[in-house]
């Protein structure tokens, strides 16, 4: 049972770093370029400066930065799992693995609400609670 544990903590963990480095990090990238050439358009055309929109714009540039970060400390994690006996692998899944995954999650609902619509290459929890 605990081998099995650890197998799937170890798939869960994987597949969230994939989706999140190749699914949300390079739409939430994208949108920030589109943002950022919005904010640098409006200035040029009105010639003034909107400390909402770069509060806006820093905003995100943080939180993508916080979301590279999460996806590192995940990665490093499963890449420090121990070689020892099904106890001490299990021990690491929960006590490593899966708060770098929630750690994630957390970081990634956040770009959700915070991404465009047509940016966002997954579901989101508003399109799956409402299915039409």
């Amino acid at each position: 049972m605990l081998e099995n544990y650890s197998k799937a903590i170890n798939i869960e963990s994987l597949t969230a770093s994939m989706l999140a480095r190749t699914m949300i990090l390079p739409a939430a990238l994208k949108y920030q370029a589109d943002v950022a050439e919005a904010i640098n358009s409006a200035r040029s055309a009105a010639g003034v400066e909107d400390d909402q929109q770069a509060g806006l714009l820093k905003e995100l540039l943080d939180t993508i930065s916080a979301f590279c970060k999460a996806i590192a400390a995940l990665d490093e994690a499963v890449a420090r799992q121990p070689h020892g006996n099904a106890l001490q692998h299990a021990q690491h899944q929960r006590d490593k693995l899966l708060p770098a995954v929630a750690a994630l999650r957390k970081v990634a609902d956040k770009l959700e609400g915070t991404v465009a619509d047509e940016y966002w290459p997954l579901p989101t929890y508003r399109e799956m609670l409402f299915i039409r």
